[in-house]
């Protein structure tokens, strides 16, 4: 390796020749063999005056230290606090609906479960209300004969008198084809309309071989301890306030009833 005093001359060496070329007076160029050796030394150069780019490369690069081994690793530091927990923020906005997914896959059919045995049949119930068939109405035209009141002998029997103007308790009836049930009635007052007519009775009732249970009484036949029983008629009582006669006739409704 060169002493630092060698190099020291070269570069002076370098400074003195490049000022002489700058000078234009390069008639006489000092070297190495002029300069004696340890004779120049750092006093003899200006301070900060000699650069880098005045050494060769090679000089540079071998004034460089190299590089030391890597130092021991230190010890590992505390971990240190946790930080509080900053305060929660604002919700975010909603997202968009994501696509509808696929349609699962149809589940197998489930076992089919075993029909129960039939349960018994049960009590039988009570007995319903009895039916209507056959409805009609009939009402005689009273002061007739009775074959007129019936020509073709299909209704039951009727009452013929007008009602007579004395002052006593007049009647009219009409019965039901035989077989059937009154199922309600009235009267009406045809011909002459007056106000001379008091009307006290209208009712159903039972008739057997032309009389009313009010002309025999043993042709009321009751069904119960009561004493309803099934009217097959309907009869009208009342005055004949006035001087003439009167037409009253009765009306009755009548229907099959089933038993």
């Amino acid at each position: 390796m060169f002493s630092k005093t060698l190099w020291l001359a070269l570069a002076l060496i370098a400074v003195l020749s490049l000022t002489a070329a700058a000078s234009g007076r390069e008639s006489y160029l000092i070297t190495g063999k002029d300069i004696k050796p340890h004779s120049i030394t750092s006093r003899h150069l200006v301070d900060h005056t000699i650069q880098i780019h005045d050494l060769s490369l090679a000089l540079v690069k071998s004034l460089r230290g190299q590089v030391g081994p890597t130092g021991a690793t230190g010890p590992k530091g505390d971990t240190g606090t946790a930080g509080a927990q900053g305060p929660k923020g604002d919700a975010g906005a909603t997202g968009a609906t994501g696509a509808q997914g696929k349609t699962g896959a149809t589940g197998a059919a489930g076992v089919r479960g075993l029909t129960g045995p039939a349960g018994p049949i049960g009590p039988k119930g009570e007995r319903g209300l009895p039916g209507l068939a056959n409805v009609e109405t009939d009402g005689p035209y009273p002061g007739r004969p009775d074959s007129e009141n019936n020509l073709h002998g299909m209704q039951g029997d009727q009452s013929t008198a007008m009602w007579a103007a004395d002052g006593t308790l007049q009647t009219s009836w009409v019965m039901c084809a035989p077989g059937k049930v009154a199922l309600g009635g009235g009267f009406g007052q045809d011909d002459v309309q007056t106000t001379n007519l008091r009307i006290v009775t209208s009712s159903p009732i039972q008739i057997a071989n032309g009389k009313t249970y009010f002309d025999d009484p043993s042709v009321y036949k009751p069904i119960d301890p009561e004493g309803s029983f099934v009217p097959n008629g309907w009869i009208v009582q009342g005055y004949n306030l006035g001087t003439q006669p009167l037409i009253v006739r009765p009306w009755v409704v009548c229907a099959t009833v089933g038993r």
